[in-house]
């Protein structure tokens, strides 16, 4: 029997999920669905709860961890002994009771129900993605020898609840990942139980040695919780300095937090870094075509000075930024297929590949979700109009002509689209080029920089008027430029501090929220303002001595002069980033 001693050591962690299963569970028809389709009869499905809860594990699976040989599969059966509200089988299958939802969503907002629910399904499947169920069919084999229960009580004894803690953290973090506000979780006051505490109560009739209690586990939790809060301005100042066109800098940051929270704005944003590190070494030849990403429209990338590349030439270091770039988007994809930046940004860095079959289904995927976004539109006659020269036998460029003049004619039509009328006009030696580029020339304060110039070439603009200077200016915390070492004030803020590569970034942040300050290598590089409800729109020209600069992102709007931009959510200034200097 001395071949059976190693086997004790090669038993990977058991896993339990929130119930108790009897050792002579393995082996048993219990490890097939089938087995509580007939035992306890399929829910209704369609019975309200049943269906939100589908919709629910539907957004989990997305964003969990998975293996390939097991996908993710949820069963809803009537009913189960009260012991036993919720399995996960060895083939991927969670097996979720009538009665676990009716206790999940019971006394709660239907909102912190979808949460609860969402845990509880992140947790089973955090066991399948680490392949806690391995043992299960191991176990099988080695049931009838005389080591299967000293096996079982090895895990009990040390490998139980560590996988239970680490089920609880993957379980957590996909909720959060899938967009639900997992804080209220552990909710512990007279209005609501602490979630944790009050599933165990309702799943468990005694204390057992393969999880830990509930109180570990929701102080375990608000740790991770207060970890993710800790990070949150890694998240914020990576997205600021990607938008004053500092992604070398930026996308440290990104990455950090991505540690953290591998969210799909994380994965968006840091490919929009590389895209733009992409077209810093393209130079001219990235804007060809105007192809507004989520960043592009606003960063200030100045570095011009290479000359126009032809067709079908290509920087290799150009192609290893936006192959980046394209992992990065596919990844939030992959979180959320219906997440429309990462849509739109694929398709512009698909584009830049030449790889003009998959920009294509990306940019029919963002004209799917916003059909009267008319930038897309016309991103979207860009692509069409390339895909078409592939072919020798389809030309495109009479109806994609008309169909920009179309959008061209609108009110409120975007300058991308009369830039890409005009070089397409320009490409056939067509008439009509130089009324559009007359036209931009007379909003060329609104066109971002490497725009600007080749407008600029091509027709007279009018000469920048004398700058005047703002009427008032914005009351900084802290000086630009100041070293950290030497400023008391700043002694009495929140001090987080990392070493990010070669960065040694600190960030404050002031005792009651209202300024954030950022300083590399000790030195101040961007100063944060929040809490600006006193302010609205129309206050931000008096901040200006031009024309501010507007463009879009993701729920919201930033408006820019200079070195600063403000935020704006619902038509009110959340915040104003100030920096000393911009690329």
């Amino acid at each position: 029997m001395r071949h059976l001693r190693w086997l004790s050591i090669l038993v990977l962690p058991i896993w339990f999920g929130l119930i108790i299963l009897p050792l002579n569970a393995w082996a048993k028809p219990e490890d097939s669905v089938q087995f509580y389709f007939d035992n306890y009869g399929r829910a209704d499905p369609k019975d309200k709860l049943v269906r939100r809860v589908h919709q629910v594990f539907k957004k989990m699976k997305l964003v969990a961890d998975k293996r390939h040989h097991r996908l993710p599969q949820l069963a809803i059966v009537e009913g189960f002994d009260t012991d036993c509200l919720i399995i996960a089988l060895p083939d991927g299958h969670i097996v979720l009771s009538k009665q676990a939802l009716d206790m999940i969503y019971k006394n709660v907002p239907l909102i912190h129900g979808d949460t609860r629910a969402a845990f509880v399904l992140g947790h089973e499947l955090a066991h399948l993605a680490n392949n806690d169920h391995w043992h299960r069919a191991f176990l099988r084999v080695v049931r009838k020898t005389p080591s299967f229960r000293q096996l079982v009580k090895n895990y009990r004894g040390s490998k139980g609840i560590n996988a239970e803690i680490e089920a609880d953290d993957h379980g957590f973090i996909y909720a959060a990942m899938a967009g639900y506000p997992v804080d209220k979780l552990l909710a512990d006051d007279s209005h609501q139980q602490n979630f944790l505490v009050y599933w165990e109560q309702q799943t468990f009739r005694r204390v057992n040695n393969t999880h830990p209690r509930a109180e570990v586990r929701a102080n375990l939790l608000r740790a991770r919780l207060q970890a993710l809060l800790d990070s949150l301005p890694y998240f914020h100042f990576g997205v600021r300095l990607s938008h004053f066109g500092r992604c070398f800098d930026g996308i440290y940051f990104l990455r950090e937090f991505a540690q953290n929270f591998p969210g799909r704005e994380v994965y968006n944003n840091l490919g929009v870094c590389e895209l733009q590190k992409a077209q810093k070494v393209l130079g001219k030849k990235a804007y060809l075509y105007w192809l507004p990403s989520v960043l592009d429209v606003t960063t200030p990338v100045d570095n011009l000075s290479l000359p126009y590349a032809h067709k079908g030439e290509r920087s290799t270091l150009a192609d290893e930024f936006l192959a980046n770039a394209e992992d990065y988007f596919k990844s939030a994809l992959d979180m959320e297929p219906s997440y429309l930046p990462a849509n739109v940004n694929l398709a512009i860095t698909a584009f830049y590949l030449g790889e003009i079959y998959q920009a294509r289904a990306a940019i029919e995927k963002a004209r799917q979700l916003a059909p009267d976004d008319l930038e897309i539109q016309g991103l979207r006659l860009v692509i069409l109009y390339e895909d078409g020269e592939q072919s020798p036998y389809v030309d495109m460029w009479p109806y994609i002509i008309q169909q920009l003049d179309l959008l061209a004619q609108q009110p409120n039509a975007p300058l991308s689209v009369l830039y890409n009328m005009a070089k397409l006009l320009e490409l056939r030696k067509r008439t009509g080029a130089d009324k559009l580029w007359q036209r931009l020339a007379r909003q060329v304060a609104d066109l971002p920089a490497p725009i600007r110039r080749i407008v600029c070439e091509k027709t007279a603009c009018p000469r920048p008027s004398r700058q005047k200077a703002p009427k008032a200016s914005w009351e900084l915390p802290v000086k630009l430029g100041i070293d950290t070492r030497r400023h008391k004030t700043l002694r009495q803020w929140q001090k987080s501090e990392m070493k990010l590569y070669d960065l040694y970034e600190q960030i404050y942040q002031h005792p009651n929220g209202k300024a954030e300050v950022l300083a590399l290598r000790e030195l101040v590089e961007m100063v944060v303002l929040k809490k600006l409800e006193q302010f609205t729109r129309d206050d931000l020209a008096d901040y200006c001595g031009q024309p501010l600069r507007l463009s879009r992102v993701m729920n919201g709007t930033l408006w820019s002069c200079d070195h600063w931009t403000a935020l704006i959510v619902d038509e009110k200034v959340k915040e104003v980033w100030v920096v000393s200097t911009t690329d």
